[in-house]
């Protein structure tokens, strides 16, 4: 049963969730860790998504709804505003995942453990098409995050190695140092932006454990398998970054993101596009793995034959 003041909010953000939305729920409110209320807020959509989380009898929810879609960056910060005055403690969720049982029990414990912790994730179980894996890669095989400004450059040269939809912060941390989740980049790494600014003002901890299974196959909804607006918006997110952030982030930081990028980018291409963009980034930054990679995807196709 809820108590007056619950330590954990669960916000849940939804857009045109009505294929998941129901079975992320579930997994949700059957959490070993009780002490929560969970915030669902409805962005805009008429699909079912409203009356699926209506339809639970579960006095821990209260679902919203947005005349309009207001987009995911500002739909998150309504969620933690709308929080109870006395929770402690704000637990990202998204609409496709599934949560593992025991998610909120580990990460309140390691909160109350360590309270120059602001922020805990884990590992995600990410399934797609093409199969699952287990990442980020640093917590799989058990080290821990780099902290403050090693983190801020590992996270900006790696791309986000922070689980979003697994993360709990700690709201006292969000509220004093004044942290939005923005609008800048629509949809597209509102968590990457946000994680960044995170790591420059509190410790970001990472549980080495599996805490959610991630549903990103081509028949979901999701707006991140809009992969090239996803792409364009990576790249703007780097330059930006760069100018806000000079002291931190020098030229050759910011060419190793970029390069760091492409390699992601050009598995996303056309198999034309594949061969084009490989020699002409091989040309660029002079780094063989452009030329391995579309041998790597020859091989792969001739092994399925």
């Amino acid at each position: 049963m809820l108590k007056s003041s619950p330590l954990v909010t669960i916000i849940l953000p939804v857009y045109n969730g009505e294929k998941t939305l129901k079975a992320t729920i579930e997994s949700v409110i059957n959490q070993t860790y009780s002490n929560f209320e969970l915030l669902i807020c409805i962005d805009g959509t008429k699909d079912g998504s409203k009356a699926i989380a209506e339809a639970f009898s579960e006095s821990r929810i209260t679902v919203f709804e947005n005349a309009k879609n207001l987009g995911l960056g500002p739909n998150v910060n309504k969620l933690i505003s709308l929080s109870s005055p006395k929770s402690e403690y704000i637990a990202m969720a998204e609409q496709d995942d599934i949560y593992v049982k025991t998610r909120i029990e580990k990460q309140v414990a390691v909160m109350q453990e360590h309270s120059d912790v602001g922020l805990v994730s884990g590992i995600a179980e990410f399934v797609s098409d093409s199969g699952s894996l287990l990442f980020p890669d640093i917590l799989v095989i058990g080290k821990q995050f780099p902290q403050e400004k090693s983190l801020f450059k590992y996270l900006y040269k790696n791309q986000l190695k922070v689980v979003n939809t697994c993360m709990m912060i700690r709201k006292q941390v969000h509220v004093d140092n004044g942290l939005v989740f923005t609008d800048v980049y629509p949809n597209m790494n509102v968590d990457w932006d946000y994680v960044l600014r995170f790591s420059l003002v509190s410790n970001v901890y990472g549980i080495p454990e599996k805490l959610v299974i991630m549903n990103r196959k081509g028949s979901n909804e999701s707006v991140t398998t809009n992969k090239k607006v996803q792409h364009e918006t990576s790249r703007l997110l780097l330059q930006d970054f760069r100018n806000e952030f000079p002291n931190l982030i020098s030229q050759s930081d910011y060419k190793e993101a970029l390069k760091f990028h492409r390699k992601i980018e050009l598995g996303h291409h056309s198999k034309l596009g594949i061969l084009v963009y490989s020699i002409s980034y091989f040309l660029l930054y002079f780094d063989l793995y452009f030329l391995k990679y579309p041998l790597m995807r020859i091989k792969k196709y001739f092994n399925k034959r």
